[in-house]
């Protein structure tokens, strides 16, 4: 099954209504459930996850013709790492510590194509609450249209970011996202649940509001 990841595919789509909810977790929740080469970014002494919700469109392998693509609702808990020394002193990278969709097809296609730890999930909306619920745990948070004050530490953190890295095997890898612009805005989120972790604490919520057209570089082996 691993030699269908090691197929150098590249992507291009569109994110729609793009939303960023950060949340800080102890350390201990996660430093032992990823390899040993990926570094844990310190958020003053806790772990910070960036879960994204995504409306995914016109996705397709570059190579494909236009006519076949697909879309799917995206959320994924991605946890930030320490890479500075790759990039200039700055970190960018996160580690897909778990995705969801609730779409079975894509789940299937996930985890035959990519390393990315794709799960199903049931993902509700009413009202702006959204919940992603899978068996006795979820997430549920309800965020606003209206632009806040923002945390500028914290946005440039989580702006910077743009590249994922994997474990296939013993061997890291590590894939760009290429966008042409990425314009996150502080918003307002209440009501934020996530029984996923015990000590989730809410940092703070962003969201694009224009389409974004990105690429999905094929995942390159890292040398460590």
């Amino acid at each position: 099954m691993n030699l269908l990841k090691r197929i150098p595919i590249h992507y291009k789509g569109e994110l729609h209504d793009v939303r960023l909810i950060n949340f800080s977790i102890a350390m201990e929740e996660v430093k032992d459930k990823v390899h040993a080469n990926i570094k844990v970014k310190d958020f003053n002494g806790r772990a910070l996850i960036s879960m994204v919700d995504v409306k995914l469109k016109n996705m397709r392998p570059v190579f494909a013709p236009s006519f076949f693509h697909f879309n799917y609702r995206h959320v994924a808990f991605r946890l930030l790492v320490e890479d500075n020394i790759y990039n200039k002193g700055v970190s960018k990278g996160i580690f897909f510590y778990k995705s969801f969709t609730d779409k079975s097809f894509i789940v299937a296609g996930g985890k035959l194509l990519t390393d990315y730890s794709l799960e199903t999930a049931h993902i509700t909306e009413n009202n702006k609450e959204v919940t992603i619920s899978q068996g006795k745990y979820h997430v549920k948070y309800c965020i606003e249209d209206t632009v806040n004050s923002s945390n500028e530490d914290l946005k440039n953190t989580i702006g910077a970011l743009d590249r994922a890295y994997s474990v296939l095997g013993d061997t890291i890898r590590v894939t760009q996202i290429q966008r042409e612009k990425w314009p996150i805005q502080s918003v307002k989120c209440s009501g934020f649940e996530n029984t996923f972790f015990k000590t989730a604490k809410l940092e703070g919520a962003f969201r694009v509001f224009e389409t974004i057209y990105y690429e999905w570089l094929p995942p390159k082996a890292m040398t460590l």
